[in-house]
């Protein structure tokens, strides 16, 4: 599988690359309202302000998870 071809991942699960697919569309994609997770793009944090602008490029790997706070 080349590069260009590589599906993402997310949350560890396979998923089809598309030329300009950004995380919000990802989070929709998954159901998941974007207040209520945090997402990290090949292990870096994305803030909830990014998500529409940050394009995912093939073998990009997404982290959606649920945030904690406290301490």
């Amino acid at each position: 599988m080349t590069e260009s071809t590589a599906p993402l991942q997310v949350n560890g699960e396979s998923w089809p690359w598309q030329p300009g697919l950004h995380i919000a569309q990802i989070l929709h994609q998954m159901d998941t309202p974007p207040h209520s997770v945090a997402t990290a793009l090949n292990g870096q944090f994305v803030a909830r302000d990014a998500r529409e602008t940050t394009v995912l490029n093939p073998g990009d790997a997404l982290t959606v998870f649920k945030a904690i706070v406290g301490g």
